[in-house]
Parts: C-alpha cells; sequence; structure tokens
C-alpha cells in the first residue's frame, strides 16, 4: 500500500505518515495487549472538530470524524462525532465509523464498517469478532460515553472490558521520525501565527484584530486552530478573560498594555502549542520588564537541564527552585497573591505534545523519564501584584544528547 496524505490533507510541504505505519501501530498494540492477557480491544475516540481527543483512532488509521457531537437518538443514530476501532489480540481490526461520509482516501486500514448507530455497531463488531465474551481492553477514557459503554454491555452480557489507555499513550509518547517532520512543521506555522499576532498588538487594535493577524496567517498555511485565548491590559494576570470567544472583541489596547495569546492547534493532526507576551507600543516598565523576563527565565532554565533520563518532577522542581530564587509564585502554591493565575489554575510547568495534548506533565513527583524522540512543552506565566504577568511557552524534541528546540522561529522579546 502506498503512503496515504495526513489527515488534514496537506500542503505538501512534509511527507505523511506511511500507511505501513499505521499498520505497524495496530500490530504493535495488539501485541502490548496479549503480553496483558487480554482478548482484544476497543478504541473509541471523539472528533467533531475537538482534535484534541480524536488522537487514539487517528494514531492507529488516520481517521478523523468531522461531524459535530449530536444527542443520541437510538433507532436512528447515536455516537455521532465518534468512531471506533475493533482489534481481537491476533489479527488486525475493523474501523467502525458513524457516518457514509469518510475518507476512504485517507484512512490506512482495509475493514471499514459504516454504523449510523455506532454504538450498537461496535457491540455487533465485537460479536463478530469472538470478543462478546473474556477481557477486551478499552481505551478513550477521555472520549467514551457512559451511555456508550452500557449499550455495548446490555448486547454482550458476556463481556469484561477493562480500561487500557496506559498501552496507546505509553506507545504515542515517542514519535516515530515521519512525525517529527509533521510536528516541526506544524511548530513553524504556529511561530508565524504568534509573529502575527504580536506585530499587529499596536496602541488601537483590539484583541480580536490580533486573532484575525494570527489567522490569516495560518489558516493558509494549513493551520486548524483550536483556540487563542487572550489576555491583555487589566486582565493580563488571568490565562484568558472573555469567554466564548476567548478575546474581547471591543477593547482597545491602549499604550502599555501588556497581552499575551496561547496559540494552540493543529497542522496535519500534530499540535503547535505557543506562548508569546508583548506590550502595546513596545515600551515597559522595569516592572513590566522584570515579569516579561522571568516568564522566559524560568522557561529556559527548565529546558537547560532537560535531557534523556531526567524525570519530569525533578524538572518542575528546577523551575520552582528558580521562581522561589528570584522572588515568584510557584505554580499550585498554597497561598497566591493572585496573578499569574494559570499557575494556579494548572499547577505545572508543561507536558507532552503530539496529536494532542499528552502525558507525562512536568508536575511535582511524576516519574516519567525524559527519552529521546519525546516532544515536551514547556510553559510559565509569571507575574507580580501591579506588574502584570508575562506568559512564554516553547515546544521541543527530546535529542540523544538535549534537545532540539522547535519554536524559535519567533522572537522571544517583543519589547524594547
Amino acid at each position: 500500500m502506498e503512503a496515504m496524505p495526513s489527515r488534514m490533507g496537506g500542503r505538501g510541504q512534509v511527507p505523511p505518515i506511511p500507511a505501513a505505519e499505521y499498520s505497524d501501530r495496530r500490530e504493535r498494540l495488539r501485541r502490548l495487549a496479549a503480553e496483558r492477557g487480554l482478548d482484544g480491544l476497543l478504541v473509541v475516540s471523539r472528533g467533531a472538530n475537538g482534535a484534541d481527543w480524536g488522537a487514539d483512532v487517528i494514531y492507529l488509521t488516520n481517521h478523523y470524524s468531522a461531524f459535530p457531537q449530536i444527542p443520541d437518538r437510538p433507532g436512528h443514530w447515536s455516537g455521532r462525532g465518534h468512531s471506533g476501532l475493533v482489534m481481537p489480540a491476533d489479527s488486525d481490526g475493523t474501523l467502525v465509523v458513524e457516518i457514509p461520509d469518510w475518507r476512504e482516501d485517507l484512512v490506512a486500514i482495509e475493514d471499514v464498517r459504516v454504523e449510523l448507530d455506532l454504538w450498537a455497531g461496535l457491540a455487533a463488531t465485537l460479536r463478530d469478532s469472538g470478543l462478546s465474551t473474556g477481557r477486551v481492553g478499552l481505551v478513550g477514557r477521555e472520549s467514551l460515553l457512559h451511555a456508550a459503554v452500557d449499550r455495548i454491555g446490555e448486547q454482550l452480557p458476556g463481556i469484561r472490558l477493562e480500561w487500557a489507555d496506559d498501552l496507546i499513550e505509553g506507545m504515542r509518547r515517542i514519535k516515530s521520525p515521519a512525525e517529527l517532520d509533521l510536528i516541526r512543521e506544524s511548530t513553524r506555522v504556529g511561530c508565524a501565527m504568534v509573529e502575527a499576532f504580536v506585530a499587529a498588538a499596536e496602541p488601537g487594535a483590539t484583541e480580536a484584530d490580533c486573532v484575525l493577524a494570527a489567522l490569516n496567517r495560518g489558516i493558509p498555511m494549513g493551520a486548524f486552530p483550536l483556540d487563542i485565548p487572550v489576555a491583555s491590559g487589566p486582565h493580563v494576570d488571568h490565562f484568558l478573560w472573555d469567554r466564548m470567544p476567548s478575546w474581547n472583541s471591543e477593547r482597545r489596547l491602549e499604550p502599555g498594555d501588556m497581552i499575551h495569546p496561547d496559540m494552540y492547534g493543529t497542522v496535519n493532526g500534530y499540535f503547535y502549542d505557543l506562548v508569546r507576551t508583548t506590550v502595546a507600543g513596545r515600551k515597559v516598565t522595569p516592572e513590566q520588564r522584570e515579569v516579561l523576563e522571568a516568564s522566559i527565565g524560568v522557561v529556559e532554565h527548565i529546558i537547560d537541564g532537560m535531557g534523556p533520563g531526567v524525570s519530569c518532577g525533578s524538572l518542575f522542581d528546577r523551575g520552582a527552585a528558580w521562581l522561589r530564587e528570584h522572588g515568584f509564585e510557584v505554580p499550585g502554591a498554597a497561598e497566591s497573591e493572585g496573578v499569574a493565575l494559570l499557575g494556579q489554575s494548572y499547577p505545572s510547568f508543561g507536558h507532552s505534545l503530539g496529536l494532542a495534548w499528552e502525558n507525562p506533565s512536568l508536575v511535582p513527583g511524576e516519574a516519567a523519564i525524559l527519552e529521546p524522540g519525546m516532544v515536551m512543552a514547556v510553559e510559565a506565566e509569571v507575574g507580580r501584584p501591579g506588574a502584570g504577568t508575562g506568559a512564554f511557552e516553547h515546544n521541543l524534541i527530546v535529542t540523544d544528547d538535549g534537545v532540539e528546540i522547535l519554536t524559535d522561529h519567533v522572537a522571544n522579546v517583543w519589547w524594547e
């Protein structure tokens, strides 16, 4: 079988994942299931324009459902926006899709069934695959609806479902060379979007003007933006301030307003996720300069300690020690002065990255060890009362002897 295009169609800049790699992934996952004593696997993912939870089925078959998730109407349809893969431990699987409007030219598996009632269809496919009884590993903890598990259990009372997300999570942690090339392209596009955003952040511009500049830059390059949360001016201590959309379409930046976008989305299915902070007019106060430089400084300090064999928990400790040494709050501190609110909402210095936001994260006590081929996002918000909050994030690949920074296509410093 020839190489298949990536799920987003591509722009021809980067070769797609070869079809044989998808087959190899399924074979590896089946082998892991057999080693655990499982008779087979049921993998369920949610598409519906939420690329963050479509990853497992994409990883195994290159299928993604773009149909929106809507309420089930048993007898007419169920599971819209979802798809499932049924795999006995000893043979290749069957992809079950919920609508007939799927891309035959993209999907990298031979056996595909269309079942408008997806949950009933998955039960029937499990039965046809000899998995109506026995131990079946269930993958899709973040996607699988309780109603789906109930319906499958009702139709297959002898089946024993047990969570097995860790099997595929371990596989996805180390990226293949083809994946790394796609991630390099995705982060290049993300950098271009951030650059357009911060360049547009001049006095008189609205947050929406900056977002539009980013979209105009990224969408022709193949970006599928998930969101662009924005905080600025008096709200800059927050991750974002407005809701739906995540930016203010009316508030105009005033000279000296700090502003930061969290720019995340996908290109060819793989994530970019980065942050820069700027100041409208580029003129900063000494207090602003301190927090802006600190947000970069702590991230760079963490990255300086990264490489194969380093634990994620020790990297959190490294960042926390740097912040304490410089008199700043640590993410997740028991007491907070109400600045850098992302650090209180998300007590971490970052996470793994790929087809989604992935484990492990840089959190206290995390024992996971960095290995070559892992992709990490390292981030921090740093603030002081009255000064504002600076936000900064890099994406990188762990290499044999250190790291490869991916998000250096856009400048770190956007102030004078």
